[in-house]
């Protein structure tokens, strides 16, 4: 009878093995070391043998799975979630999925909860566009009044995917992400809102920066959000090119992470952001 368990692994071997072996690099982070440290955030690596052979391994921490990857000449990956499952029966969220994977846990009794992707572009100072008439930028900082940014959040994204899939946060949810935003970003803030010249109502914001803790120093757009009545008036693209090129002073890149499905991919796309690979996180049915 073949006999498969799970073995307590070295967290730097596995790191390493994991980087080779998971074949993608979800984060884009561009860099052996900083891919390295992703994978040690926690000790809870384990191998899956095959008697005394490695065949893949896991991340498992209570009941998720994360990082999940098979090591050649093993190659059957119907074979590999069959054998972690039944070694892992109170497993109920798996995280980082890529499409392979997802299509053999839909068939295993999971669901997708969410589908996300890492964008990046070059950083370019001489990206910018003008913004349109009527419309004024300032700097978005510890100044602004909270409440009022938070407002915007909401509306911006309601009826969006993201809604949709996490639900209508509160506005102290809000006001608490913000400012944490901004707390990440405050190293080198490069955070703008816009307002309406004749009203002077705030109508878009994009918190961005650069945190001292960013792999490489680059630098990330974590909101971009646009009142429903002044979209498509080119106010997000003009945000997304100010930031990318005032980026261009600090950092080579701009990142941002997308729920797929959220129609903001296709601004990104056209603002020169490319896509890294799809994944998924999944819960038990």
């Amino acid at each position: 009878m073949v006999e498969y368990s799970l073995e307590k692994a070295d967290m730097d071997l596995f790191a390493v093995y994991q980087v080779i072996y998971s074949g993608t690099d979800i984060e884009m982070w561009f860099d052996w070391n900083t891919r390295l440290n992703d994978t040690k955030f926690t000790d809870h690596c384990y191998w899956i043998m095959h008697e005394d052979v490695k065949i893949g391994g896991a991340i498992i921490n209570s009941d998720t799975v994360i990082y999940p990857f098979i090591i050649p000449p093993f190659s059957d990956r119907f074979k590999f979630w069959d054998i972690l499952l039944k070694c892992c029966k109170e497993i109920k969220h798996i995280n980082g999925m890529l499409h392979d994977d997802v299509n053999i846990l839909l068939s295993s009794g999971f669901k997708v909860n969410v589908v996300r992707q890492v964008m990046c572009r070059p950083a370019d100072i001489n990206n910018k566009v003008d913004l349109p008439d009527g419309f004024s930028m300032y700097a978005l900082n510890e100044a602004v009044h909270v409440n009022e940014l938070s407002k915007v959040i909401i509306s911006g994204y309601a009826g969006g995917i993201d809604h949709e899939i996490y639900g209508v946060p509160n506005e102290d949810q809000v006001i608490k992400d913000n400012k944490y935003l901004m707390e990440v970003y405050k190293h080198r803030n490069l955070s703008i809102y816009i307002v309406n010249e004749m009203n002077q109502e705030i109508v878009a914001l994009c918190i961005a920066g650069i945190s001292e803790n960013m792999p490489l120093g680059f630098a990330e757009i974590g909101e971009v959000c646009v009142l429903p009545q002044y979209r498509n008036k080119g106010i997000a693209e003009f945000m997304l090119r100010h930031i990318i090129a005032t980026a261009f002073d600090y950092t080579p890149v701009v990142k941002l992470c997308v729920t797929v499905g959220n129609q903001a991919e296709n601004l990104y796309r056209k603002v020169g952001f490319q896509p890294g690979p799809r994944f998924a996180n999944m819960s038990k049915r």
